[in-house]
């Protein structure tokens, strides 16, 4: 089995529910790069949430966010590749939701900054504009996603209905489970999987020399494309149900778990 380059999500796979990543995972991700394997971070996180990479010796420095709408590097401490959405499109759409599933609130991601509208309680900083959906489209910065709250539906309902509606104008997927849904919605094709391809294709790694590690919808065309897929054995049924690999056992050492497994296999 020759492994040349790994993938992981953050968020219910790769870091544990206080955000933190435990001493097996951070082993396995410094036996990689001592390897010469690199391990690439793929998540629905915005390039401002990625604080918890300061500090994990051995990541990649190039990181998929945004589900794929962009690469940052943290070297650089900047997008080096943008895949944006259409602002009229987006509020195209935005109105087609609003109209079928009352009660959707919106928001447009950035990437370094979020705008939402006045109904949707967000945390205040620097990085938020509140504003009217149509001001916000305005905004002179790459639309990385469009999203979609809901108070009362969850996640799951919230796609099943919104997929009709979104059609393939645009990319619908969701990773949150909580009190409220949330859809992640990113320009045509753009998913973690294209993100990750564009990525290995600079770096010369086919897409059956990957491994890659993911728990939620957000994560499914991700670990579709690459050779060696593994679901998160607590994540979502839908990846459960998919045929992948399983890494199991306590979720905050999962990934680290058969990543060493992989490195003892390829010697």
């Amino acid at each position: 089995m020759t492994i040349r380059l790994i993938a992981t999500d953050l968020d219910g796979t790769f870091v544990d529910p206080l955000g933190e990543v435990s001493e097996l995972n951070r082993r396995a991700v410094a036996l990689a790069a001592r390897e010469g394997v690199p391990v690439v971070v793929a998540t629905g996180r915005p390039s401002r949430w990625l604080q918890v990479l300061d500090d994990l010796p051995g990541v990649h420095p190039e990181v998929v966010v945004s589900n794929g709408a962009g690469v940052f590097d943290l070297r650089e401490h900047r997008h080096t590749v943008t895949h944006s959405l259409d602002a009229d499109l987006a509020l195209e759409v935005a109105h087609d939701l609003r109209a079928a599933i009352p009660g959707t609130v919106f928001a447009f991601e950035w990437g370094q900054h979020f705008g939402c509208e006045p109904q949707l309680q967000q945390e205040k900083g620097p990085w938020l504009t509140v504003g009217e959906l149509p001001d916000l489209a305005r905004r002179d910065e790459p639309v990385l996603k469009l999203c979609a709250f809901h108070a009362e539906l969850d996640s799951d309902a919230l796609a099943l209905q919104g997929a009709d509606v979104v059609g393939d104008r645009l990319t619908l997927t969701h990773s949150h489970l909580g009190e409220y849904g949330l859809l992640e919605i990113s320009a045509p094709g753009v998913t973690k999987a294209s993100g990750l391809a564009g990525l290995c294709r600079d770096l010369g790694v086919d897409a059956a020399d990957v491994a890659a590690f993911g728990d939620m919808p957000n994560d499914l065309q991700m670990l579709a494309w690459s050779g060696h897929p593994y679901a998160i054995e607590a994540g979502h049924p839908l990846l459960l149900e998919a045929g992948f690999g399983t890494a199991g056992g306590p979720q905050p050492e999962a990934v680290g778990s058969v990543i060493l497994q992989l490195l003892d296999a390829g010697r």
